[in-house]
């Protein structure tokens, strides 16, 4: 639980230790623990009892859903109170166990959140919340400086922006204020890639994305670009604090604090001098589970967030590892085989793709197995896959949608890709197909593939164990989509 200064967040993981993890619940409730209070001031009694009210029913929630083991952490609204010594016994007393972190645990949890679920190795981590903002540095995924300012979206708000109306010289009063405040950290100048995480930031990118009819309805992962910040931030400043919540993407309970948080983040990423930001969802709560769910590791990062992503998706869906890993193995052997013999250039981003997707092929059987590759298509693209980029997570989409049946185009979801990227798809999906089928009774009977090229005829050479005559067969009739990706015949032989 993150016990915000905006927000109380409560998530619920469910995972077996060295195994797979899923998140299962989440419950959000709005506190405004600082609404109305200066920095240094004590927290109002309207305020603890909110905290404790919402305390209360989220030891409820715990109780009342057999989780084994509950992590709250309060922050900077708490931490910085006069009084919060007392407002965090009214959340303990409420039967909520709960500890205030410091400002560099609260950025050390949010660089856990977001080195682990981006593939950021060098840059800036932001998180920023009601109360405050956390800015740290990351140097070879390592979490090498931090700083923490009270620059959070309901505190920016009451300091600057308190009126109905934001005036022009309020905005730009801000503005000056975030400004001088970053750049009493000289590391955060010239970063060159900016993570940034916390609820203001998810609802900017919601917000962004609804303008731009963006197809896909996931934040994490979004690349925010500047000139989409300050269009935000003009529409905003635009309209009357209470006529705001009719922009798409903002939540009624954010309508009010959202234009000094966009504001904030803006100053960020000019200090930063980028031009856009990586959005990320997986903040503070998450790095409080990762530092539960592979302790003893300290630091507690995941080695490959790629594919440890597709990995866990796999598992959680329960796929047929040993079926899934062979077809991976064959769909690479024919890429790298393909591409020693020059029918494509041998992207190594490419043959990650096409891994990925051979993993993930079968897990729309979850669902059923009938259209399981459509199933598939769907789960992949709304469980997300944490250290993708968008454009990615369609291209694998496609591929898991396209390892059987008619390969369909990528329909409004094209606007992501790049161009040629449906060429990649058609060629990646032949070789998954192949391979699927080479693997059509799950014997594993298929236990090498050689390429070799004599004119326009590509041959696959199988060497096996057993009978392989309904594999060979099933393989052959994906000829005419090799076809149509490479511009070579198939031919499959066994050795």
């Amino acid at each position: 639980m993150d016990l915000g200064s905006n927000t109380f967040r409560l998530v619920v993981f469910e995972y077996a230790p060295g195994g797979p993890f899923r998140l299962v619940d989440e419950v959000r409730e709005v506190v405004r623990l600082t609404k109305g209070t200066p920095p240094g001031a004590p927290i109002g009694p309207d305020a603890c009892a909110r905290a404790a009210r919402v305390a209360r029913l989220f030891a409820g929630f715990c109780r009342g859903s057999d989780v084994d083991e509950v992590r709250a952490v309060a922050t900077s609204a708490i931490r910085d109170a006069p009084n919060g010594d007392e407002v965090l016994d009214a959340i303990t007393g409420a039967g909520l166990p709960a500890r205030i972190i410091s400002g560099e645990e609260e950025a050390r949890y949010g660089y856990l959140g977001a080195v682990n679920g981006t593939t950021l190795t060098d840059g800036l981590i932001a998180e920023l919340g009601g109360g405050s903002i956390q800015v740290g540095h990351v140097d070879d995924r390592m979490l090498t400086r931090s700083m923490s300012s009270p620059l959070g979206a309901v505190r920016m708000t009451d300091a600057f922006l308190a009126g109905d109306v934001a005036a022009r010289d309020d905005i730009k009063a801000l503005r000056r204020h975030a400004l001088d405040t970053f750049h009493l950290d000289p590391w955060i100048s010239g970063a060159g890639r900016l993570v940034a995480m916390g609820g203001a930031v998810r609802t900017l990118a919601a917000m962004a994305q609804k303008a731009e009819s963006y197809p896909l309805g996931e934040v994490h992962g979004y690349l925010m670009g500047r000139d989409a910040l300050g269009d935000l931030i003009d529409r905003m400043a635009g309209l009357p604090r209470r006529e705001r919540k009719r922009i798409p993407g903002l939540k009624a309970d954010r309508a009010d604090i959202m234009l000094a948080g966009a504001v904030v983040l803006d100053a960020l990423m000019h200090v930063a001098d980028v031009d856009r930001v990586e959005v990320c969802a997986e903040g503070l709560r998450w790095g409080v589970f990762w530092e539960a769910f592979l302790a003893p590791a300290e630091p507690p990062l995941v080695e490959d967030v790629r594919a440890t992503s597709v990995r866990d998706l796999a598992e959680v869906y329960g796929y047929d590892r040993p079926h899934c890993e062979h077809v991976a193995r064959l769909a690479v052997a024919i890429f790298d085989g393909l591409a020693r013999l020059g029918v494509h250039d041998g992207d190594p981003r490419e043959r990650e793709w096409l891994a990925s997707a051979a993993l993930l092929h079968d897990v729309g059987t979850l669902v059923d197995y009938n259209d399981h590759h459509k199933h598939g298509h769907y789960l992949v693209l709304n469980a997300g896959l944490p250290g993708f980029r968008h454009r990615e997570l369609v291209i694998i989409a496609q591929l898991v949608r396209a390892h059987r049946k008619r390969i369909q185009s990528a329909g409004s979801l094209g606007a992501i890709l790049k161009p040629r990227d449906d060429e990649r798809i058609l060629r990646l999906a032949s070789f998954l197909r192949i391979a699927e089928q080479l693997e059509v009774g799950r014997a594993r009977a298929v236990t090498g593939i050689e390429c070799a090229r004599d004119g326009d005829a590509i041959t696959l050479w199988l060497t096996a164990d057993g009978d392989i005559d309904v594999a060979m067969w099933s393989a052959r009739q994906e000829a005419g989509v090799f076809t149509r990706a490479t511009g070579q015949r198939l031919v499959i032989e066994r050795r």
